[in-house]
């Protein structure tokens, strides 16, 4: 993510050890799996790139994360994946990578569909609503492949991360969420 994220790093803490995560991570085999051979996983808020089902990338916006067996897979794939593209759009060019090697983006959301990577501030997820008429030209729509909820029922109460919190507001977010305000 960038210097925009506000990162709740005990609810991303809390979401890595659950035991979807670990899983997901071992192939769905409780027992686990040998040391060194986790299945890569590619976390984050799942987009259509314009749409298309084919192409899910996870938004760079609002983080993404990638477990130790993501992380060496997209290494040794590094040099052979798009070696000569310039993109601002690195989050759709990982999520490609990624594809080649048959790793997709894991589904992020909570047991009520609440979304936990937020590519957009509190307030902007708490207060939109889809167009009433053509919801379908509205890009973020368009891009969500499983629906959007609205209000207070879009946000996970276990939300990971937030992108474009500038200072002031991530400031105000820290002291509300950490009681530091009396």
């Amino acid at each position: 993510g960038g210097d925009d994220l506000y990162l709740l790093v005990e609810n991303l803490r809390l979401y890595l050890e659950s035991d979807e995560i670990k899983l997901a991570a071992h192939g769905g085999k409780p027992d686990g799996v040998p040391p060194g051979s986790e299945l890569p996983l590619f976390l984050g808020r799942r987009f259509a790139e314009q749409g298309n089902r084919q192409r899910m990338f996870n938004s760079g916006g609002s983080g993404y994360t990638i477990n130790k067996a993501g992380l060496k897979a997209l290494v040794q794939k590094f040099t052979t994946c798009f070696p000569h593209l310039k993109t601002f759009a690195e989050d759709v060019m990982v999520a490609a990578c990624f594809r080649q090697m048959g790793v997709f983006p894991f589904e992020t959301k909570d047991s009520d569909g609440g979304e936990r990577y937020m590519p957009f501030a509190p307030g902007h997820h708490l207060t939109y609503q889809p167009p009433e008429k053509n919801p379908k030209k509205d890009w973020y729509v368009n891009y969500s492949p499983n629906g959007i909820k609205t209000g207070l029922d879009h946000c996970s109460a276990r939300s990971v991360a937030f992108h474009y919190i500038k200072g002031d507001l991530m400031r105000r977010m820290h002291a509300i969420l950490y009681k530091l305000c009396d």
